[in-house]
């Protein structure tokens, strides 16, 4: 299973993942669990594959890292 990447050297911080369903669902976490409202939708990166999206506030990593960490938990277990 893929990890969700946080590139926090850019500008606004950008997630990524091959699969656009686990942006979307990394991103809905963010605005039911914490209040992340500020943020694009999921698009297709095209400079490396997958999918990307971008965030424009600030936010704690751990939401993203504790999140996926579950989703893989979770996948491992079916």
């Amino acid at each position: 299973m893929v990890k969700v990447l946080i590139n926090w050297d850019r500008t606004p911080v950008s997630t990524h993942h091959p699969s656009k369903s686990v942006i979307d669902s990394c991103l809905h976490h963010l605005r039911i669990n914490h209040g992340v409202s500020k943020r694009s939708i999921s698009m297709p990166d095209r400079q490396k594959g997958g999918f990307l999206a971008f965030i424009y506030q600030v936010f704690d990593p751990q939401w993203i890292i504790i999140w996926d960490e579950k989703r893989l938990a979770d996948s491992a277990e079916e």
